[in-house]
């Protein structure tokens, strides 16, 4: 490679990929690797290779619009003599419903005009083969920053606590009526903010909680530095996201020295194998998750990883994963 790598990162930058990415690039040049970020589509220098980070929401108004959008800079790439590849995310699932069709012929059509495909699990892997995609596809783990240990069990008053974005379908909904079965006193702490257009989700998970006789917190927004004292304070850490597929918010409870309560999915039991002792797995069911509430509440220090806990892949691991890949793909 004579000269770096492109390395297309597109949105904003508090946005899950996005984040993602600029932090990989950072690792990746600290490393030595020669990559150079961009932040638009655009026309490439003669044999300049590309990696591309690659969500349908952020390069249209819907996946088909986002995936002729790469799919016309690839071929664009390719007629400057170079080859194109890109980390694939939130690939689609039945679970995405009356969309799952669309969003899957859009990213199959856009996987086959590419040279090389990054998913981030294996699970990522088996739904790209189930939308008919046969190419070039390797895994590469999101990565898991050390864990900062935090206090010892909060003293303050009990809390169940869920992190991220907040969306139909992450499972808040069903964490506050399993809460139906907790004593009123546990509060419900959303770390974190609606996405755009889901703002009334807010509205309708607080009169839950007022029916319930229990108090329901929402920080907002949360600045990175301000992410793991929030996360050390509450009591139960839960991730009932069970459609998702690779999770930067499991991961960020991992890194906050906290073994969240985790719904047991192809991908979690995926995560959990990696990191052996890392999660509270609890089957997909209202009953064991109201079970698991109260197994945590009744022995907080569970929900703590030990000291020395390491997790996997670290950000240097997976920097080095992609540096092989890159290698091997834009030789």
């Amino acid at each position: 490679m004579s000269d770096p790598i492109a390395h297309v990162v597109v949105g904003p930058a508090r946005h899950g990929v996005v984040r993602f990415g600029v932090a990989l690039d950072q690792r990746l040049r600290s490393n030595g690797f020669p990559i150079e970020l961009r932040s638009a589509l655009g026309r490439t220098a003669q044999g300049r290779g590309v990696h591309v980070q690659f969500t349908d929401r952020l390069f249209g108004a819907d996946a088909v619009q986002a995936a002729v959008a790469v799919s016309e800079f690839a071929a664009m790439v390719h007629c400057s003599g170079a080859r194109i590849s890109a980390t694939l995310h939130d690939l689609p699932q039945p679970s995405d419903g009356e969309h799952y069709s669309t969003r899957a012929h859009a990213y199959a059509s856009l996987a086959s005009t590419l040279d090389a495909v990054v998913v981030s699990s294996d699970h990522e892997r088996e739904l790209l083969s189930t939308i008919g995609f046969r190419g070039r596809t390797s895994v590469i783990p999101l990565p898991v920053t050390p864990p900062v240990h935090g206090p010892s069990p909060s003293s303050h008053p009990p809390s169940v606590g869920m992190f991220g974005f907040v969306y139909p379908g992450k499972g808040h909904a069903e964490v506050l009526d399993a809460m139906e079965r907790l004593p009123p006193g546990v509060a419900m702490t959303v770390i974190g903010e609606p996405s755009a257009g889901h703002e009334d989700l807010i509205e309708h998970l607080a009169a839950t909680a007022r029916a319930q006789g229990r108090r329901f917190e929402v920080t907002g927004h949360v600045t990175d530095g301000a992410v793991n004292p929030l996360l050390h304070g509450v009591s139960v850490p839960v991730v009932h996201h069970r459609h998702v597929s690779a999770s930067g918010s499991l991961n960020s409870w991992l890194t906050a020295g906290r073994r969240p309560l985790v719904a047991s999915t192809r991908y979690t039991r995926e995560i959990a194998i990696r990191n052996p002792g890392g999660l509270l797995l609890y089957e997909d069911d209202p009953d064991s998750l109201a079970a698991a509430l109260r197994a945590a509440l009744d022995e907080p220090e569970s929900t703590w990883l030990p000291p020395g806990f390491a997790c996997s892949p670290t950000p240097d691991q997976v920097a080095r994963c992609y540096a092989r890949f890159l290698r091997g793909v834009h030789r």
